[in-house]
């Protein structure tokens, strides 16, 4: 254990061998794909952590956090049984306004997975971009959508994924105002020591990736996560540039093309 502990938190989306939406391009992650991941996360004896942990002061190095953006309804049909299979702990951020929403899991699955242990966290109201949004529009979507959950569930909600990884500074202050505890977003990186407090960083698993890529994720190899880095910086700065109307317009336009986003 050391309070300097490095960790690699996993954003996973839908798995399955194809999207509910044209947009999810390789987000969508082959069901097999995924499979192996797991049980080569177990064989290799490597820590899973769940959610909680990365606000601890002392964990183990090199652990690994699993989480779930979107609420696809492959959360329950796919991810789950596996995870209860293996004993992995996971989390599942959802948009309460599109629960139950053709593709998206509903609330009794929710409730289900929540009563497991499962960690069910906020990933906005609606999914909308927050980065942009102004303090009154901004206020609500976090608390109306944590608000929502809790009645939902019944039980408390303090960790949020932001939609798109959209959000700075601003936005993780007005989330912790409104009682997230945990803020994750999309930069690739690793956790380092205690992540309260913070903008934490994941790393997408895609399908382009590969098995290859996933290890290397979990490796933290450095070549890995610059080019994973750069990626990013390229969208967020597209996004910025052109609005982010206009850049969900080419991202689909490209994905008809048959090219990645």
């Amino acid at each position: 254990m050391s309070a300097r502990a490095r960790a690699v938190v996993l954003m996973y989306h839908r798995v399955g061998e194809a999207g509910a939406e044209p947009d999810e391009g390789d987000y969508v992650l082959p069901t097999a794909l995924f499979e192996r991941q797991l049980h080569w996360l177990v064989a290799q004896g490597r820590p899973v952590l769940p959610l909680g942990a990365l606000a601890g002061a002392a964990r183990p190095d090199r652990a690994v956090v699993l989480t779930f953006d979107d609420g696809c309804e492959s959360d329950a049909s796919v991810a789950w049984p596996l995870l209860r299979a293996l004993r992995l702990p996971a989390a599942f951020f959802v948009s309460p306004a599109r629960v139950g929403e053709p593709g998206r899991v509903g609330w009794g699955e929710l409730r289900s997975l929540a009563q497991e242990g499962f960690v069910v966290g906020c990933h906005g109201l609606d999914h909308t971009l927050l980065g942009g949004l102004a303090a009154d529009e901004l206020n609500r979507q976090l608390r109306e959508s944590k608000r929502w959950i809790e009645e939902e569930l019944g039980r408390p909600v303090d960790a949020l994924s932001l939609p798109g990884g959209s959000g700075g500074r601003r936005v993780r202050r007005a989330a912790h105002e409104a009682g997230y505890r945990l803020v994750f977003g999309s930069r690739p990186g690793v956790v380092r020591g205690p992540a309260d407090g913070a903008l934490i960083p994941r790393v997408a698993v895609r399908r382009g990736h590969g098995f290859g890529g996933f290890c290397a994720a979990v490796a933290e190899r450095r070549l890995f996560l610059l080019h994973q880095g750069l990626r990013y910086r390229l969208v967020t700065t597209g996004r910025a540039l052109l609005g982010a109307r206009a850049y969900s317009r080419l991202r689909a336009l490209r994905l008809e093309r048959g090219g990645r986003a």
